[in-house]
């Protein structure tokens, strides 16, 4: 009896020393001040559990963290390499007290010492990177995978790029990445926004898209040094718009694939073309842009069918505007103005429409039709002027034997010459307004001068008692370069500009 309680006490003295020994061994549940919130101090010797009790280390905090946790770094310089593997909130620049969140006066600075600064690959939950100063890296942020947003930061002084994507549902918005030695951003694959980051002083692309599905929008891209490089390249279909691009040693934009779709940006200061797309182009969308000051074409546009429309350039070394192999081009309500060459060249541009674009002061030509294009195409409401102050190359100039193209509506003057066409081109001209050009056909026209509005200040529009009012033929051109409605009387105006007249009702002040 008393030999079975022995052996009954030693079976439990040995049962409770194993739960202590594998309390002691394995992961002990903790209970934090602030649930779901960890906070890391530069030099700060406590658990990370607690605002009073932070770490000294981003990854130790990391570490302890779950899906949908949040991490607050305080104002300090850490050297560190981060690995971020689930669904978490890196919010850096805090004060010490981790009171006030503001980055730009409490920094929060991640030293990567030549490696990857931060490398993310989320497997569940999203994840958020905000508010740090990323520096000394090979790559300053690398994403590999998951859904991540990376936000108000600043990446500097990386190796190779500022960020770099492989793959993932990614969102970069408002980063500063500067003085990086390659890319700014990298994408490889993914779907990806890149909305409002500024991307400044770079030593290849300011982006470089290779794959994946871009939208690349409301960006500043300067200071893109190296004269081979580009302040956006898309190699795969991708949307670019509302971008400001400007001192770039080659190309503002360059797409080379797919579907380009490229709106409202402001190129100026490019060494190469402002715009240009690859003949690998399928669909190109050039609309609403603004370039001023390329180094060679203002945009050069190729690609199967390719719409160029609303855009405005001016002062480019050679053409304002150049389609080159392509199907299908149509030029729409474009501005451009004081460029090199020609103002439009249609070079081997395929069956081409082009309307209600004002041309003016392109030293070699307004409209050149050359190489080769389709069998019939059109010119309709083009306003062309080849100097304001006197006459200055030729208005329409075709050089492509065995084409017919049909010009209604357009106003040339002050050129040397107005229209030429090599023997063997068919032009059929109706209700076109040639004056002050050295030399003029006369078939199909009207000599009168235009009465432009001011045309040293580049306004061409008409004035109210233009004899261009009221007086072209109908050919469907439903709008203006205004986007005015046309016809607003009874015929459609001759040129560019529908003019729309406005009453206006004085204003009667009565002392009662």
């Amino acid at each position: 009896m008393k030999s079975r309680h022995i052996l009954s006490t030693l079976a439990l003295d040995l049962g409770l020393t194993a739960i202590l020994l594998l309390l002691l061994t394995g992961p002990i549940p903790v209970t934090r001040a602030d649930p779901g919130s960890y906070y890391v101090r530069a030099g700060a010797p406590g658990d990370c559990l607690s605002a009073t009790t932070p770490c000294s280390s981003i990854q130790q905090a990391i570490n302890l963290a779950g899906d949908g946790d949040e991490i607050l770094v305080a104002v300090g310089t850490y050297t560190e390499n981060l690995a971020v593997t689930h669904g978490l909130s890196l919010r850096g620049g805090w004060d010490t007290s981790f009171t006030v969140q503001a980055p730009a006066i409490y920094p929060t600075t991640i030293d990567g010492s030549g490696d990857h600064v931060i490398s993310a690959t989320v497997e569940t939950g999203t994840a958020l990177i905000e508010g740090f100063t990323v520096q000394n890296g090979r790559d300053g942020i690398h994403l590999y995978a998951g859904t991540i947003t990376v936000a108000r930061n600043t990446v500097r002084d990386a190796s190779r790029q500022g960020i770099e994507i492989e793959n993932g549902q990614i969102l970069l918005e408002d980063n500063l990445l500067t003085a990086i030695e390659r890319e700014g951003i990298e994408i490889d694959g993914g779907t990806v926004t890149v909305l409002s980051n500024t991307v400044d002083g770079v030593g290849r692309h300011g982006i470089l898209v290779e794959g994946g599905t871009v939208t690349i929008e409301d960006n500043l891209i300067r200071s893109v040094q190296g004269e081979e490089y580009h302040g956006v390249r898309l190699e795969v279909s991708g949307v670019v718009t509302g971008n400001e691009i400007l001192y770039i040693g080659d190309r503002g934009i360059e797409a080379r694939g797919g579907t380009a779709v490229i709106v409202n940006n402001s190129v100026r200061n490019a060494g190469g073309d402002g715009i240009r797309t690859a003949d690998t182009s399928t669909g190109v969308e050039i609309r609403g842009n603004t370039v001023y000051n390329a180094g060679n074409d203002g945009i050069d546009a190729r690609g199967t069918a390719v719409t160029v429309a609303g855009n405005t350039v001016s002062d480019c070394a050679d053409n304002g505007i150049k389609s080159e192999g392509a199907s299908h081009t149509f030029i729409n309500a474009n501005q451009v103005y004081e460029d090199g060459d020609a103002g439009i060249d249609l070079d081997n541009a395929g069956t081409f429409t082009v309307t209600n674009n004002i041309v003016a002061g392109s030293s070699v030509a307004s409209v050149l039709i050359q190489n080769n294009a389709g069998p019939h195409n059109f010119l309709y409401h083009n306003t062309l002027v080849g100097s304001a102050t006197g006459q200055q190359g030729i208005g329409i100039s075709v050089t492509v034997t065995g084409i017919t193209i049909t010009l209604a509506n357009n106003i040339v003057v002050s050129h040397s010459v107005g229209i030429t066409a090599t023997p063997g081109a068919t032009l059929v001209v109706s209700s076109t307004l040639l004056w002050g050009n050295g030399e003029d056909p006369t078939g199909g026209t009207f000599l009168f001068p235009p009465l432009f509005v001011a045309p040293a200040q580049h306004n061409y529009h008409l004035q109210p008692d233009s004899p261009a009012i009221d007086v072209g033929i109908d050919v469907g051109v439903a709008s203006d370069v205004d986007g005015d409605t046309r016809p607003i009387g009874d015929l459609p105006d001759i040129g560019a500009d529908e003019v729309r007249l406005r009453t206006f009702i004085p204003l009667v002040l009565r002392d009662y």
